[in-house]
């Protein structure tokens, strides 16, 4: 057996630091891997987080816009309407007195139409004066008018 300690000592000797180096090896190598990787995700949450700030100061800008531009066109609504109620109102107006001078010109030449009768009723019985024709009998003016409304009917 002492022959045997020299070689099985050359053989496990070897072997073992065999092992102990690759132990090391995989143990740093491990550590480095380890380190990479926090240290991708800690870059990739900074980048999440800046990312995250920026969309949320877009979304409160984005929002804040959006409420300015909702409350000008309730404005501009708003003034809309009240133009539009005054032009009804001054339509309406303008309609009324549009019907106020319609009505008196009416009026007026229904007078006008009415006195102009009245005098070519005065001519026709001066003329008729002057020509001596007598007047149609009440009878006859009856008749004759009865028969107007039944040729009218």
């Amino acid at each position: 057996m002492s022959d045997l300690g020299p070689i099985i000592a050359a053989v496990l000797g070897p072997m073992l630091l065999f092992v102990a180096a690759s132990m090391r090896y995989q143990h740093v190598d491990s550590t480095k891997t380890r380190e990479l990787i926090t240290e991708s995700i800690e870059r990739a949450n900074k980048e999440n987080r800046k990312l995250t700030d920026r969309n949320r100061d877009l979304i409160e800008t984005s929002n804040k816009d959006t409420r300015n531009l909702i409350d000008k066109n309730h404005d501009l609504i708003e003034t809309s309407n009240k133009d539009t109620r005054n032009l009804i109102d001054k339509n309406h107006d303008l309609i009324e007195t549009s019907n106020k001078d319609t009505r008196n010109l009416i009026d007026k030449n229904h007078a006008e139409l009415s006195s102009s009768l009245s005098d070519a009723r005065e001519r026709l019985a001066r003329i008729e004066g002057h020509l001596k024709i007598s007047p149609p009998l009440e009878h006859e003016q009856e008749t004759a008018n009865g028969g107007d409304n039944a040729k009218a009917a």
